[in-house]
């Protein structure tokens, strides 16, 4: 397919897919899982829906009560200094932290399966071709939240440079530096500046999001038919609730069975900007390498770095459960900013990033089969 056809092909693709809305579990979201379906069993793929529980109550409530936590610890530890000394403050917050990191990590891997509030179902799509190797994955749920991504990220970079600078006041007035204690109004009023985009972050329904993610389900769907005509074999997964705490690849994870696969995540890909090849945990040194390769080979610039903080994607769900996986993506400070508003839509996009992403996809599997 020349490289005019599959653009014009993956902008058609995305206006049907990016159409509405797709909140995990709704009747928008069957209907674009439907129409892919209908193109990879049209390309010879095996198809099953996998449905799954879950609970929205991470995603819900999680940015808010865990900017909230973070803003009362810097209180606390200015509250404590003040009356009972700098060594008391920063035991009781290492105190507080220690709970906090111990229950976010268990919130993080186990939250959308075991907590019992705000119950839901949603449906995963698993789409095969012989004995894959490596799968093609991307999210197919969208959702807006009351303030842009871009914003959310620097409040959680700026929370942490505040909480940071807290401990610093403390040590030195720990050492003797009384002075410092004037600080702490100052740093209080920083860190409730920082933790308000977090506070205010609620879950919506009104972006049909067209970047995030259609154009990584796109992407994944033109190259899997792209193998099929070279009958290779490879997996094709597109999940649901990504959005909402990756309930759909920690279910996948949790009841997949076969021999350990490397797990290709294609999420945002914007038109502009540049290409990143993201991680978390331990950097999967072989899959990157091949990523990397094949990348310079199609004349793309990629960047290997880690996932930002405050960004999830379902290569965070693989990765947790032991498997090699990189979420490839592009985008620019304006991408981020579109992105979980009614601002990201196929009128936006002209759907070249997604036709690049397609043929990166397609060269990596055939790399690695």
């Amino acid at each position: 397919m020349g490289g005019e056809q599959l653009r014009e092909r993956c902008k058609a693709l995305l206006e049907q897919i990016a159409a509405a809305p797709r909140f995990a579990g709704s009747s928008n979201e069957s209907r674009a899982r439907d129409l892919c379906r209908s193109q990879l069993e049209a390309a010879g793929f095996s198809c099953r829906e996998r449905p799954f529980a879950y609970s929205r109550w991470p995603a819900s409530w999680g940015s808010p009560v865990a900017s909230l936590v973070q803003l009362l610890g810097t209180v606390m530890l200015a509250w404590i200094a003040a009356r009972h000394g700098a060594a008391t403050a920063l035991l009781s917050l290492g105190a507080l932290l220690s709970v906090l990191w111990l229950a976010s990590g268990w919130v993080r891997v186990h939250g959308t399966g075991r907590i019992p509030w705000l119950r839901a179902s949603a449906t995963n799509l698993e789409a095969v071709r012989g004995e894959p190797a490596a799968w093609l994955v991307a999210h197919l749920d969208s959702k807006s939240q009351t303030v842009p991504m871009l914003w959310r990220i620097a409040g959680t970079v700026a929370a942490s440079a505040v909480s940071g600078a807290a401990v610093i006041v403390a040590l030195l007035q720990l050492a003797g530096v009384s002075s410092v204690g004037r600080m702490w109004g100052a740093i209080i009023g920083a860190a409730a500046v920082a933790a308000l985009p977090g506070i205010i972050c609620f879950v919506r329904d009104t972006s049909n999001g067209a970047v995030d993610n259609a154009s990584g389900v796109v992407a994944v769907v033109l190259a899997a038919e792209e193998l099929s005509r070279a009958l290779l074999p490879v997996g094709v997964l597109i999940t649901s609730a990504e959005e909402l705490g990756l309930a759909g690849a920690r279910a996948w994870t949790a009841t997949r069975s076969g021999k350990a696969a490397m797990m290709v995540n294609c999420d945002t890909v914007d038109d502009n900007g540049d290409w990143y090849c993201m991680y978390t945990g331990k950097r999967p040194a072989a899959l990157d390498a091949v990523v990397n390769a094949t990348a310079l080979q199609l004349g793309l610039k990629m960047t290997t770095r880690r996932l930002l903080p405050g960004i999830l994607a379902d290569s965070v769900a693989f990765s947790d459960a032991g498997l090699q996986s990189v979420t490839i993506s592009r985008g620019t400070v304006r991408t981020l900013a579109r992105i979980h508003t009614r601002g990201d839509n196929s009128a936006a996009m002209t759907a070249a990033g997604a036709a690049d992403a397609s043929r990166l996809l397609a060269a990596l599997v055939r790399e690695m089969s």
